[in-house]
């Protein structure tokens, strides 16, 4: 008995059900707040990897600069 499988089917069943509830505004509104947290996600990560560059770039620097 795979209950990992049951698990996700019948919670798929629930989530249909509440689509079919639910609206199109209202449908479309959850989508685009989840499409916005998405793009967010992705532009924070791209900040974060510039800022480590950055950083990796800038301490690079100071060993190679002469102490005197």
């Amino acid at each position: 008995m795979d209950t990992h499988r049951y698990a996700q089917s019948l919670g798929r069943l629930g989530g249909l059900a509440r689509a079919r509830k639910l609206d199109p505004a209202e449908r479309r509104r959850i989508a685009s707040q989840g499409g916005l947290a998405r793009s967010l996600s992705r532009h924070a990560m791209r900040r974060i990897e510039a800022n480590f560059r950055y950083l990796s770039s800038v301490s690079s620097l100071r060993r190679a600069s002469p102490k005197g």
